[in-house]
């Protein structure tokens, strides 16, 4: 199938139709009925919620498709003994035409702000400062930027996509329900569908697709992640050292560490918990592998501890409070060489994410824009509003 001409997003064609939204539907609101839609968008990651807005505001009925009870994907924030901290993606740097521009937006909404400009990294001689650099984080929490992206959009939350059929004109998309007690699966029919999944997550929907074929599946198969463990530990304060000099260390080369950062630095201290240091521990993808379906995680906890206590203070082996989250699909490791995949088939079905040609978060913004530019030339060829455009106009 042929690919659509690129389409300079950062120059804004003539605006589009804008849409309201129907309803934003919750996890307890489930209708028991058909959804029809122009376009269902699996995954509410960047990559979903970026392709989720040229089309809605040129008009396209849409909605996305969620396993999770919230937005984001690794936009992921928790509260540990009452205290937020974020376990997925740690900070936004300006690194990219796209990422720069939502960078300039979330700060104008005062969604995010500055965390730190000194960051360091642990190498054999000890901890090294790296270039100065600005790092951007949401007081409130990662997440709450996802919210702030997702809130004009509609999502059903806690359904997992089963199987994917044909039915004229587009798709029929059959739904599992993720959390126990919900409603019964529902469908949705959609002319066009994106996957804005993890590529292995993808190749299981499309083996429920007839007649894919074998030679992209098998170059699908081939897109790998490195997993992750992260730790988050909470630690007294009159156990703490008074001053601290790292916020972000990183790890190259480890065999067990990745990244270990100060991440109650990012909040206020009179905010609830945030007196007490809140620490996240990022493992290594050879250490994750080893324990990543361990039924007790007691050990690796408190290798991981131990570990960040070597380097960089005896303090960090004993927290108060410890939560351990897996991340399976951390980091793309075997990238797609294009920005999206579009399927061979009679209705538009496309795959994006941030394993679309590289391993940034740059990367998802730019296969969603590409995601959503292929779906709206396989249809109805409309205006699609430059993303700059969008996000200034949601501020």
């Amino acid at each position: 199938m042929s690919q659509p001409p690129a389409i300079p997003f950062d120059n804004p064609l003539h605006l589009g139709q804008e849409v309201g939204v129907e309803a934003i539907i919750g996890a307890d609101e489930w209708p028991v009925f058909n959804m029809n839609v122009d376009i269902a968008i699996v995954g509410a990651g960047l990559a979903g919620l970026t392709a989720a807005h040229p089309l809605q505001a040129a008009g396209y009925s849409l909605l996305l498709l969620e396993k999770s009870r919230g937005l984001g994907g690794r936009l992921a924030s928790y509260r540990l003994n009452g205290a937020r901290c974020d376990r997925g993606l740690r900070y936004l740097t300006e690194e990219g035409r796209l990422l720069s521009g939502l960078v300039r937006s979330l700060r104008e909404r005062h969604v995010i702000r500055p965390w730190i400009t000194a960051s360091h990294r642990y190498t054999a001689e000890g901890l090294q400062p790296n270039s100065p650099q600005t790092h951007y984080v949401a007081p409130e929490g990662m997440s709450q930027i996802a919210k702030e992206l997702g809130r004009d959009v509609p999502v059903w939350y806690s359904r997992r996509v089963a199987a994917i059929t044909p039915q004229a004109p587009g798709w029929r998309v059959r739904l599992e329900a993720v959390r126990a007690g919900s409603d019964a699966p529902l469908e949705v029919t959609a002319r066009a569908v994106i996957l804005a999944i993890p590529a292995p997550q993808a190749v299981t929907i499309l083996d429920t697709v007839p007649g894919m074929n074998a030679d992209v599946m098998n170059r699908l198969q081939s897109v790998t992640y490195d997993p992750c463990l992260t730790l988050l530990a909470q630690y007294s304060g009159n156990r703490v050292p008074a001053e601290i000099p790292w916020r972000s260390v990183e790890f190259p080369g480890d065999p067990d560490l990745s990244w270990l950062g100060l991440d109650s630095s990012k909040r206020e201290s009179s905010s609830s918990g945030s007196d007490r240091p809140l620490v996240v521990i990022n493992s290594s993808a050879e250490l994750a592998r080893s324990h990543l379906d361990d039924s007790d995680v007691t050990e690796v906890i408190e290798h991981l501890l131990s570990q960040g206590a070597a380097r960089l203070g005896s303090w960090l082996q004993t927290p108060e409070h410890r939560h351990l989250h897996r991340w399976r699909y951390a980091i793309p490791a075997q990238v797609w060489p294009q920005d999206t995949v579009v399927l061979d088939t009679r209705a538009p079905l496309v795959c994006c994410g941030d394993w679309c040609g590289s391993r940034q978060v740059e990367t998802a913004l730019r296969s969603g824009l590409a995601a959503a530019s292929s779906v709206n030339y396989q249809l109805d060829h409309r205006s699609l509003t430059a993303i700059s455009q969008l996000w200034e106009a949601q501020g």
